[in-house]
This record gives structure tokens, sequence and C-alpha cells, in this order.
């Protein structure tokens, strides 16, 4: 009897722990914002990385310890030239902006969470009065969720975004650093 009722409080215990955990949500929807870093590269042209804010937002999937996040930021960086050439994209704006899907691995500490996450999408650049491109790229990052209740949770990200684009039958590369802050609302 022992044994059975044993059996029955594990079972009920577990029980209990998962539909806990799914009470607290596995949809969620978030805004983003913080520091951007860019450090343009161009083949014969020295850029110095220029900073700036960026803000987005961010849907996603949670299931145990993975999810699956859309997500979407914008940024607008100066192009600033190490060395004062005449080369013609000096002193323009670039808007760049990212779409994609991102993976997270978490790791559960109590209320804390921390997470490394990969992902792939589009980044746009757009420099002002002189050409755009769009293509595919990849990021990766770290994370911490911190769990305010079943409903909200605050986060703090740092990422490595990379992408190549065409622009003006030039190859930019745009490594860009992101260090951002955000909350998350579970449904």
């Amino acid at each position: 009897m022992r044994k059975k009722s044993t059996l029955a409080l594990a079972f009920l215990f577990t029980f209990m722990f998962v539909s806990n955990a799914f009470a607290q949500g596995i949809l969620y929807f978030g805004v983003q914002g913080g520091y951007s870093a860019q450090k343009p590269s161009l083949k014969d042209v020295e850029f110095d990385t220029d900073t700036t804010y960026f803000y987005g937002l961010r849907a996603g999937i949670k299931f145990m310890m993975i999810a699956i996040e859309l997500n979407y930021f914008q940024a607008a960086h100066n192009l600033e030239l190490s060395d004062l050439s005449n080369f013609e994209w000096g002193e323009h704006q670039i808007d760049y902006n990212f779409i994609g899907l991102n993976l997270k691995y978490f790791f559960s500490i109590f209320l804390l969470q921390p997470y490394v996450t990969f992902g792939y999408g589009y980044y746009t650049a757009s420099i002002h009065d002189i050409d755009k491109d769009k293509d595919g790229g990849y990021n990766f990052g770290i994370g911490l969720e911190l769990k305010l209740g079943g409903k909200l949770s605050l986060l703090a990200e740092g990422k490595y975004h990379h992408v190549n684009l065409n622009i003006k039958e030039r190859k930019l590369g745009l490594g860009n650093f992101t260090l951002s802050g955000g909350l998350n609302i579970y449904f």
C-alpha cells in the first residue's frame, strides 16, 4: 500500500509541476530596446564604429527549455570614415533593420533563466541617397530572463549580428553588436 501511495504522490507532484509550467503560458509578446554598435567593413575603406539606440518587437513560443522567437529591430547608424578620403559614402546615415527567427535554449535557475540564442533572418540596410540591399545573415548571443510572476518577465540580451550586403556593386559587411533590455508578456 505504501508503495502505491508513494507512486501516486510522485505522479500527482509531477502532474502539478507540469500543469503549473503550462499555466504560466508558452506564447509571449514583448518589446526591446538598447544599444547598437556597428562596424561596417568594405575593401579599401576604413570605417569607425558608430553607436546608436535601437528598438524592436519580439513574439515567441516557449516549450519547456526551448523557445522559437520572431524578432524585429531597427537602428539608424552614421557612416563614419576613419580616413577623410573622398569616398562618397562618408557622413551618410544607414538605416539598419532585421526580421528573423531565433532559437533559444534556457537554463532555468529558479526565477532567473539564462539562455543562449542563435538565429537567421533578413537584414536590410539603406544608405540615404546612395542605395539599399537586403540579404540573409546570422546572429548569436546570450541573455538572462527574470520571471515576475506568471505573466511578465524582464530580460537582458547581448548579440552579435553579421550580414554581407551589395551596395552599389560593393560588398559591404555589417558587423553589429547589440545590448538590449526588454519586457515580455506571457499568455
